[in-house]
């Protein structure tokens, strides 16, 4: 039997990779037909999965021309939306409150419930209270018990007294203070048997031991328990009665672990009875179970209630509602929770860029809210995702071996087709940062790591997804995707662990770009403190002159000249600690010293061009912060056409070397420093 079931399958496999190369020779060539759960299945028409049975889905084809724009897109035409029950639903804002049902029920407040127990051993001859749900007053009687043990007390106490009163008499101070010792001795034993002080005050003054004594209720309530009967024998112990006060209540409910974050002590809970529908009542977390019932894999949380109008009964089933607050804002953004394939912490997204086409979106979720999830980063107000068929798109995508749910992407080959040098430079900044933020992580700097995270993601920022990029523009959006969620996640580290954690998965991400943009790890060295600070005043008096330049001021450029002069000497002292920076630091000196003696304006424009270069080579060796970012510009026509650079605080090209004549002539060739 074995080997028949064996043979079957055999040849079922055999027919799915014949169907499945055969041409397709039908009315729908560009389309073929898959399943959902085994994607190498792939046939030209309608039926189901030779493997599961699955009714396969249609996924239509890329044609010559209409290559996706990006990796993870697709498009279906109306046939195929139909058939894959495709539907789309706006990110909208909405209110951010998680509301968690519990159910639970009403039980008493073990804390305001008493027991009558017989402090003697007797005869119970009389119940004053005979049933229970008697409601009783504090003080009031209970019962009557006859106990030898209580005759013989009392007998003691009247003797006791006696003896007292007699000792007063004597002129011997040791005959009266024994006495009064007596005297108290039988009163505390009486007070141990249970009487109150009024009730052994009474016996002294009756001077004849009672045969019967009665029993009182400590505290006002409902009696839920009657354990006696009248003429029964008791012992010591043996309790008579329970009462408990009812106007306030426990209410004991059953949370799921996943529910426990969102309850506190101290939380509001509203819950809701049968007995009272419509109405809302009200209770304060007051306890959380440390311990997990086994059976239910639940938590007990109890809520105290006050019940002054009497309307909750102990062992009233509830249904409760505890509200969150899940974001600090009035609203944020949500997706219906069949929008996102999960997994983990981050989720992808069809989104529909219009009617037909979509795209895989990487999505970083918050909690879920009812039927609809919190969506922390990776959507917009008013783009469509998909809601329904999501699963089936995915499936499409996996057929052409592209980025999917299960198909994660890892990188592509290295490019060897040239980029623009600004999008170079701008990388070499973000991997630059990312190296510090690596020996933040490594040495458990939060606060730095923190700094770093940040400015990689407005690094990433000025990183474009635009046609020059050529063959690398999609493999370079998906990796801009998976990184900014990455950096969003980072931001949000709580401690060391977390950020260990986040940074593990990120340095995998970043290896994959530096390997296709073949990044290697040059970096710049950092800078000591004097270096810095006089870098930094250097740069700015060189910022300015450009500015003067630009402008055709000839006064104010030469002005500035001599601010120039003036800082080189704190930042030449600062280079010659580094043996590497000699040349830069030769060859500032001798620029400087070239402009001071210039004639014109002309003149300093051209003395200005090699100062350019030499500063943008220390820029490329060293970390010379400043207040704007920096970048290098070039100018084709600059010196009969030689061309020429010039170091800039913005991307607006302000041409030094033509000022007003052709102010804005020129393009940014690449960011130096962030």
């Amino acid at each position: 039997m074995k080997q028949f079931i064996l043979l079957i399958a055999v040849l079922l496999g055999l027919s799915v990779v014949v169907l499945a190369a055969e041409p397709a020779d039908h009315d729908h060539a560009d389309t073929v037909w898959t399943c959902s759960m085994h994607p190498q299945i792939q046939l030209p028409e309608p039926g189901q999965c030779p493997i599961c049975f699955m009714d396969l889905i249609e996924v239509p084809q890329v044609k010559p021309g209409a290559e996706p724009q990006s990796l993870r897109q697709i498009s279906f035409d109306e046939r195929a939306r139909k058939l894959a029950q495709v539907e789309v639903t706006p990110v909208v804002y909405a209110d951010s409150t998680v509301h968690t049902r519990l159910v639970g029920k009403v039980e008493y407040d073990e804390s305001s419930m008493g027991r009558i127990a017989a402090w003697v051993s007797g005869r119970i001859d009389r119940l004053d209270v005979g049933y229970t749900g008697a409601v009783v007053k504090k003080g009031q009687v209970m019962a009557q018990i006859y106990s030898p043990e209580l005759l013989t007390a009392q007998a003691e106490l009247i003797q006791a007294s006696t003896s007292f009163e007699t000792a007063q008499g004597s002129s011997n101070d040791l005959v009266r203070q024994s006495g009064k010792r007596i005297l108290e001795s039988s009163k505390q034993k009486l007070r141990l048997l249970g009487l109150s002080a009024d009730q052994i005050q009474q016996v002294l003054r009756a001077e004849t031991p009672a045969d019967h004594m009665n029993i009182t209720a400590p505290m006002g309530g409902i009696v839920i328990s009657k354990d006696v009967v009248e003429g029964a024998y008791v012992k010591t112990g043996t309790n008579l009665f329970t009462i408990a006060d009812l106007r306030r209540l426990w209410v004991v409910l059953e949370a799921y672990e996943a529910d426990l974050s969102r309850i506190t002590l101290g939380q509001d809970v509203e819950f809701s009875v049968e007995a009272f529908p419509g109405q809302e009542f009200h209770g304060v977390v007051a306890y959380i179970d440390p311990l997990v019932n086994k059976t239910s894999r639940t938590v007990g949380v109890r809520l105290n209630v006050d019940n002054s109008d009497g309307r909750l009964i102990p062992g009233m089933f509830v249904q409760a509602q505890v509200a969150e607050k899940v974001n600090t804002a009035t609203q944020t953004l949500i997706i219906p929770a069949s929008a996102p394939l999960l997994t983990g912490k981050r989720a992808l997204v069809y989104v529909e860029l219009k009617e037909g086409l979509y795209e895989g979106r990487e999505v970083v979720l918050g909690p879920r809210i009812g039927d609809f999830y919190e969506v922390r980063f990776g959507l917009a107000e008013g783009e469509k995702v998909v809601s329904r068929g999501g699963f089936k798109i995915d499936s499409a995508i996996q057929i052409q071996a592209r980025p999917s749910m299960m198909n994660v992407y890892n990188g592509s080959p290295v490019s060897e087709e040239p980029l623009p040098g600004l999008f170079l430079s701008r990388l070499h900044i973000l991997q630059t940062q990312f190296t510090l933020l690596s020996d933040q992580v490594h040495s458990g700097d939060v606060a730095g790591a923190m700094g770093s995270v940040k400015k990689m993601q407005g690094s990433l920022e000025e990183l474009p997804v635009d046609d020059t990029l050529g063959d690398s523009k999609q493999p370079w959006q998906e990796m801009r995707m998976t990184l900014g969620a990455d950096l969003f996640l980072l931001a949000r580290a709580e401690n060391k662990q977390d950020l260990a954690h986040m940074y593990a998965e990120t340095a995998v991400h970043f290896h994959a770009l530096t390997t296709h943009f073949s990044l290697g790890t040059t970096v710049q060295r950092s800078s000591s403190a004097a270096l810095r600070t006089a870098g930094a005043v250097f740069i700015s008096h060189y910022l300015e002159l450009q500015a003067a330049l630009a402008g055709d001021d000839e006064g104010g450029a030469r002005e500035i000249i001599k601010h120039l002069e003036g800082s080189l000497p704190a930042l030449l002292a600062a280079m010659t600690t580094d043996a590497e920076l000699a040349p830069s630091a030769l060859a500032l000196q001798q620029q400087i010293t070239a402009l001071r003696s210039v004639q014109s304006l002309q003149h300093i424009r051209e003395e200005f061009y090699p100062l350019s270069q030499t500063l943008a080579t220390l820029l490329t060796q060293v970390d010379l912060p400043v207040a704007t970012p920096l970048y290098e510009n070039f100018c084709p026509m600059a010196f009969g056409n030689q061309g020429a650079t010039w170091i800039a605080g913005s991307d607006q090209i302000n041409n030094p070397y033509f000022g007003s004549m052709m102010l804005r002539c020129g393009e940014v060739r690449r960011q130096l420093q962030d």
